[in-house]
This record gives C-alpha cells, structure tokens and sequence, in this order.
C-alpha cells in the first residue's frame, strides 16, 4: 500500500502510516523530499521514501506565463526579456565607441552615421522596454482573476495543469515509483494528489494489476483560499470534483465536511470520518521525554497567575488580535502563544504595547508535537480565536484536540463545529467572534469556575478523542476495499 504525502512533516498522514502498518499492513509512504536526492527511513513499521522533484514544470511556468492576445507581443520569457534589456545595454556602450570614433574621423559620413545608430537606439529602446512590460503585465496577469476565469472553462481539471504546475512536477517524480511498487490501495492525502493516484490506479488495472484508491480530504477545498493565488482553489476544486467519483473509498477530518462532500459530489455512501486527534503516545510523551517547561514556567509565571494559550500559525484570520484587545478588560490575566515568529505576530505585540498589556503577551517558540499536550497542560483556559471563514466553520482544528487532552477549558468563537461542540460537552464558553468585550466576558465566566468546565474530562471524552480511537473506522474501510 502506498500512502501519498506532499507536505512536509504532515502528522496526519505520518499517523495513518503508523497506524495501518502497526494493524499489518505493507505501507510505503511517498512523500517530497527536502533536497534533491532520494530518502529513505522508516517510521515505526512504515517505510518512508522521500522523492526530490526537478520542478521543471514549476520553472517553466514561473518563467513562461500564459501571455494572452495582448501579451503575445511582449517577450514569450523572463530570460528573453533579461536578453534583450542587457543586449541593448551593451549596444548603447558601444554607441559612445562610435561617436568617439566619428570625432577622429570628422568627416560628414562619420556623423551621419552615428546620427543613424542614436535614432535606431532611441526606437530599440521603445521596442523593447514595450515588450518588456507587457512580459511583466503578463507574469502579474498570471494567477489572476482573468486568468482563472479562462483556465477554468478549458475542461474538467479546472485549467490546474495550467495554473499549478506542481502537479505535473508530482506526476513526473511519482508516477513511476508508484507503478514499480504496484500497490493493492493508494491512499491519496488531500486535493493535489488525488489526480495523480488515479491515473497511476488507472495504469495498474489496465496492466491487470488490482488497485483501490482512497481520497483523504483534509479540508474543504470550496471553501479554502491560498493567498496570493486566486486560481488555487478553483483549479484544486475541480481537480477533487473530477477524481472523487472514481475513487472507491472517500475520508474525511468532520462530520460536517463529511455532509458536504456527499451532497457536492453525490457520492453513494458518506465518506468515512476520520478526526485528526492527537495519539496516546503524544498525550504522554512527557513521561518518558527528559524534562521540558511547561507553557507556564516558560512564560515565568506562577502556579496562581491566570494564563490564557494558544497554539498553532498565527495570522490575521486567526483573529488574536480579539484576544489581545480584550486584556485590559482581564486585569491579571496573561496571554501564552506557542507559534512562530511573523509579522502579525510583530502586529500583536505592538497592540498589546498601544494598550499597555505588553508585560502580560507571551511568544513562546514551538516544541516537539509530541509534547505539545504536556507543554500546554500548564495553562488554565485554552482558546479559539478564528474568525468566520468556510473551512473554519467545518472541523475541530488541531488546537482544539490538543487543548482537550491538555484538560483546559475552552473560550472559542462562534465556530460552527468549534462552538456546537463546546456546547455539547460542557467545557467552555462561546462568544461572538471578532468582539473583545464578549471574549473578556467569557474569560470571565470560564476562571469564575473552572471546575465545572473540566469536569467532563473526568469520564470517557478523552477516550473517544485520541487517534488510536480514531483507527478502527479506517481500518474497517480498507478491509471492505481490499478483504
């Protein structure tokens, strides 16, 4: 069996692996590799093979862009544009040559003809400096709205090999690895390599060799955006409309999600849900791992100061600006992220310095996944602070899983799945997103009493929110697919 991966340090697929090979299973994970040559280790019983790409195609489109009607009088290609601005450089240092030389010469000829050179450079330079900017109005035009439009109508994948041309690189690097190993199911990881999976399945049955294929949508890609990029999502969505019907088992993060992509696609049965929960072995890593600080003694606080943490990417969507906003209606009450640095991360601690609550915002570096549970278990409220967006609404993220094993109580945004099942178990509060006072508030409430919230915990809700409770419904579907 082989189980495709593009992303780097994926737990999720890296936790399928395991699991399915512990069970018994032959699993060869295909991933990217980090450089350019090929890896191999093992993780658990799973054999991993990392794959460099050549990213020819990437290169290729990075430096040809579709130029449109327009566009086709530019330059078909950075490096031509790049030749043709250094060429006439060079002339034009050449030019001073030539008058230089009429000046010795100081016959009529000899001016008539550096008089000629200078009109024909003035024009090259027009003509080129044109080109040149309708090459970069084409590059800039490139992922763009227009752009999308058009390779949307070119056919069922949507225009992706045109607007994504890593999935020719993942083709290129893959395929053919996936057609020695011959395995009896693929499970594809997400919307980038469903296409591929399929077509290598398709392969394999046509030389009479039986393959069943699995889809893991980890997200809903309807409703996901990658910045900067407006053809992303169209393009990957048609990729996952066309392919989803031949695959023959569909997975999924969420009930919700789940709905949806029945209801999309029409497909026969519901996919089967498959949460991304922590595994036992992370929630107890700190057992065995040599001593590491807890969130609290990180951030140099004491056992009775209140502490609010978050973890995970930080970004504008995220909303922590809510949370930051809010702490001067916490008198007392600090604020722990476990994330990496970026701008908006710079953003918040200069709001938090504008309200006088820098002393009480703590960035905190990542630490290992696996004693993440542990490192959180210091805090005393776990939060989520994410805005409305589509995908958002959908799934429990990974914080929520982490923060549940960690037994904090929640304060989370009016989420759709997120704020239902806060509700449902009883351990936190809900507020609308985007509102600081109702964030403060909830705070409030969830500090007042916090045993009330983390008095679920006590029965068998962690139980049923572990990976390894997770397995037993993905075995099963690989079972029904390959007896």
């Amino acid at each position: 069996m082989v189980v495709g991966n593009f992303v780097d340090g994926d737990s999720r697929v890296q936790k399928t692996a395991r699991s399915v090979a512990e069970a018994g299973w032959d699993v060869v994970l295909l991933g990217r590799a980090r450089g350019v040559t090929r890896e191999e280790y093992a993780i658990g019983p799973a054999r991993v093979i990392r794959l460099p790409l050549r990213m020819t195609a990437q290169t290729f489109r990075r430096d040809h862009p579709p130029r449109g009607v327009a566009g086709r009088l530019g330059y078909r290609s950075g490096e031509q544009a790049r030749m043709r601005v250094d060429a006439r450089r060079a002339l034009r240092a050449d030019l001073a040559v030539e008058r230089r030389l009429a000046e010795l010469d100081g016959d009529l000829a000899a001016r008539l003809r550096v008089t000629g050179l200078t009109a024909v450079d003035r024009a090259r330079g027009y003509w080129i400096e044109a080109r040149r900017r309708l090459y970069d109005r084409s590059a800039a035009r490139a992922g763009g709205p227009t752009r999308t439009r058009l390779a949307v109508g070119l056919g069922r994948d949507g225009g992706a090999w045109l607007t994504q041309p890593q999935l020719v690189d993942f083709d290129a690097a893959f395929a053919p690895v996936i057609a020695e190993l011959a395995p009896d199911l693929l499970h594809a990881h997400d919307f980038d390599t469903i296409g591929l999976a399929t077509r290598a399945a398709l392969k394999l049955r046509a030389s009479g060799h039986p393959v069943k294929v699995v889809y893991d949508a980890h997200e809903y890609i309807a409703g996901w955006e990658r910045p900067g990029d407006p053809a992303f999502r169209p393009a990957m969505a048609a990729q996952e409309r066309k392919y989803i019907r031949l695959a023959d088992g569909v997975v999924t993060v969420s009930d919700t999600i789940a709905g949806l992509l029945a209801d999309d696609h029409g497909l026969a049965e519901p996919p089967t849900v498959v949460c991304n929960a922590p595994t036992v072995a992370e929630l107890a890593a700190g057992d065995d791992a040599e001593p590491l600080p807890d969130v609290r003694e990180a951030a140099g606080l004491g056992p009775d100061v209140p502490l609010l943490v978050y973890s995970g990417m930080t970004a504008p969507e995220r909303g922590l600006d809510t949370a930051v906003a809010a702490l001067p209606a916490l008198p007392g009450v600090h604020l722990a992220m476990v994330t990496a640095r970026n701008p908006y991360v710079d953003a918040l601690e200069a709001q938090a310095t504008g309200l006088g609550v820098a002393d009480r915002l703590h960035m905190l570096p990542y630490v290992e996944p696996r004693r993440l549970v542990a490192h959180l278990a210091g805090g005393s409220v776990g939060v989520v602070t994410s805005l409305h967006s589509p995908n958002y609404e959908l799934s429990l993220p990974s914080k929520y899983y982490e923060y549940l094993n960690a037994r904090l109580p929640l304060v989370v945004s009016d989420l759709r799945t997120v704020g239902a099942f806060t509700r449902e178990q009883g351990i936190g509060e809900v507020y609308p997103a985007g509102d600081p006072a109702a964030f403060a508030a909830a705070v409030t409430t969830v500090l007042a009493d916090r045993a009330r919230y983390t008095k679920p915990y006590a029965g068998d809700l962690l139980d049923r929110n572990t990976w390894e409770a997770q397995v037993p419904a993905l075995l099963g579907l690989y079972e029904r697919l390959v007896p």
